[in-house]
């Protein structure tokens, strides 16, 4: 084989062994990805504290939306209002 087939065989071969240690976690912590909140992976009793972790999460995110709705929808009648000139 020539060199230059070597090396794109080498390329489509380090590819996808990369992907496989990196999301295996073979990079070290996975910190890079945003906080760590103290749960592992692997451990068989910890799906439904993750579970938790991920409702609770979103109740939060469903408030914050709600808040967030509210203040759009106040603007807008705030705008409509000096817009119209009542």
């Amino acid at each position: 084989m020539e060199l230059g087939t070597l090396l794109i065989l080498l390329l489509l071969v380090a590819c996808p062994l990369m992907m496989v240690f990196m999301h295996r976690g073979g990079h070290g912590n996975h910190r890079s990805h945003g906080p760590d909140h103290g749960h592992t992976h692997g451990a068989a009793g910890e799906t439904s504290g993750s579970l938790d972790e991920l409702r609770r999460w979103r109740t939060e995110l469903d408030a914050e939306i709600e808040r967030l709705e509210r203040a759009e929808t106040k603007t807008e009648t705030v705008t409509s209002d000096a817009v119209g000139g009542n």
